[in-house]
């Protein structure tokens, strides 16, 4: 663990004048986490301590409203004292956040892989979106019973203002469900026309033909709204995720324990709305290696969550007992 070193000056002699031999004394003491707001850290950290003393073994908190890259930035400068504290063991990554930017998301599952071969996540509520993505280098989740997971759609701003597609930020799923939509209303109207022309006596060929204008008439002021650019965009951007699913879950280094079971195409994919929730029976649906904390654990974690909902930060190894 990283350690600041406090220097004390040295004791006068009875004469009052310092002797010229002395050196200074110091006290090694234990980096203490980042803390937004700082008035919360006692609380904070005292059950986080817990819950490392009943797991045996070191603990980092990754706690962010949203992670971005200067959560990244900090979690960096915590490699040293992490390689340090894990050199004779495996190691447990709290995390507690609604996700973030998908690439600050992305780098920080890499460096923990650079880092560690192992790691086990706790989760006691929320890791969402690309703290999921965080989630699939770890060897293990511990889910609390209202631990959560969710869906990594990407959330994207359209590239164009005042089109179909600009809005808020929204997943690109959202976009092809409405091509999706826009496809099957289209073909729905073309056969219902076609069957009461034909019924009326109409010929094939001028059936299809009318019903076929009539169902284009009827879509033609959506489609003229819609940005082809957007669409190839919001591509890209699904494309990108499952790329930084793949490399986090299933790195080329065999000795890295991930959740290389995890079917991460269905959480990018195949979820109805971003803000599904992925509990711990949904997670083991998933392939994910993913399990209750022990009672102990689950009373530590109830009692750490109404405190980590006062806070911003909190980013860093906790410090071992008596020493914070």
């Amino acid at each position: 663990m990283e350690m600041q070193t406090v220097t004390t000056p040295p004791a006068a002699n009875n004469g009052g004048a310092t002797s010229s031999t002395s050196a200074p004394a110091t006290v090694s003491q234990p980096r203490q986490p980042q803390c937004e707001p700082r008035t919360i850290y006692d609380d904070v950290t005292s059950t986080l301590q817990a819950i490392a003393r009943e797991r045996a073994r070191p603990l980092l908190a990754l706690v962010s409203k949203y992670i971005n890259s200067d959560d990244f930035d900090e979690l960096y400068s915590w490699r040293y004292a992490l390689r340090e504290a894990t050199q004779r063991t495996s190691l447990d990554v709290l995390i507690y956040s609604p996700g973030g930017h998908l690439t600050a998301c992305y780098s920080i599952a890499r460096l923990l892989s650079r880092i560690t071969n192992e790691w086990e996540a706790l989760i006691p509520e929320k890791a969402w979106s690309g703290a999921t993505l965080i989630c699939l280098g770890s060897s293990n989740l511990v889910m609390a019973e209202c631990g959560q997971l969710g869906p990594l759609d990407p959330q994207v701003l359209s590239k164009k203002r005042g089109k179909f597609f600009a809005a808020e930020r929204q997943s690109p799923l959202e976009a092809f469900q409405a091509l999706k939509y826009l496809r099957e209303f289209v073909v729905s109207t073309v056969d219902a026309l076609m069957e009461q022309l034909t019924d009326r006596g109409v010929a094939a060929q001028i059936a299809l033909e009318t019903a076929g204008k009539l169902a284009t008439d009827l879509a033609r002021p959506v489609l003229e709204k819609i940005e082809p650019y957007d669409l190839g965009a919001f591509s890209l951007d699904t494309k990108l995720a499952m790329d930084y699913c793949r490399d986090v879950a299933r790195p080329t280094d065999q000795r890295k324990k991930t959740q290389r079971r995890a079917l991460f195409k269905s959480l990018v994919e195949d979820y109805p709305a971003h803000e599904y929730s992925i509990d711990l029976g949904e997670a083991q649906v998933l392939k994910f290696n993913a399990t209750e904390p022990s009672p102990e654990v689950d009373t530590l974690l109830d009692e750490l969550r109404p405190r980590l909902a006062q806070v911003t930060a909190y980013i860093g190894l906790v410090p071992p007992e008596g020493r914070t």
